[in-house]
């Protein structure tokens, strides 16, 4: 065979391989450049992506749940029966308002609490607090008043937790779950400027 013929191949493998690594070493160091500038670079969460799209450091804000302290750590029951945690409602003002169904300064009270509720509804929950008397009275007296998630609390637990001793009371907490006013009996007439001072 025409040793020619033997070479000819040979110095094709031979370029086709230099030709290769000469593009994989450029490759290659421009891979090796490019890793060692991303890891001297600071990190920025806000360069990561979550799978929906959204910046890490938001799944990881919005996403996390907030602390609960020990004012909010309590579950209850509201007037239609529904399963409440107060840890639902963590992270963010709150203003109780203890009542009975039978008592005419709470009945007094019902304009000026909802109206608090639907000015202030969305930086501040309020829960009434019903107690002292049957379930059914509890509710009915609940039923009148909206914009307000009322707990029924036949048997005191909440008003004994917040040591509330009579009707009607304020209780409000900051966003830290902190008591920032507790008024008895009738004793709300700090009420709106506290509310407006704390999510005003």
């Amino acid at each position: 065979m025409d040793p020619r013929r033997r070479l000819a191949p040979l110095l094709l493998v031979v370029a086709l391989v230099l030709s290769a690594c000469g593009t994989g070493g450029q490759d290659g160091a421009a891979g090796t450049e490019s890793t060692s500038s991303a890891s001297t670079r600071p990190h920025d969460a806000s360069d990561e992506v979550t799978q929906s799209g959204s910046p890490a450091s938001e799944k990881a804000t919005s996403g996390a749940p907030a602390a609960v302290p020990e004012t909010l750590d309590f579950e209850a029951t509201t007037v239609s029966g529904e399963a409440f945690d107060g840890a639902s409602v963590a992270g963010r003002p709150v203003l109780l308002w203890f009542w009975a169904p039978w008592c005419p300064t709470c009945r007094g009270q019902v304009p000026q609490v909802q109206e608090i509720a639907t000015t202030y509804g969305d930086d501040l929950t309020v829960l009434g607090v019903g107690s002292l008397d049957s379930a059914e009275a509890i509710a009915g007296f609940a039923a009148d008043v909206e914009e307000v998630t009322h707990l029924e609390d036949v048997d005191g637990a909440l008003y004994r937790r917040f040591g509330v001793t009579e009707q009607s009371s304020f209780v409000l907490l900051d966003d830290a779950g902190d008591v920032v006013l507790q008024s008895g009996y009738g004793g709300s007439d700090e009420l709106d400027a506290e509310v407006a001072a704390l999510v005003g």
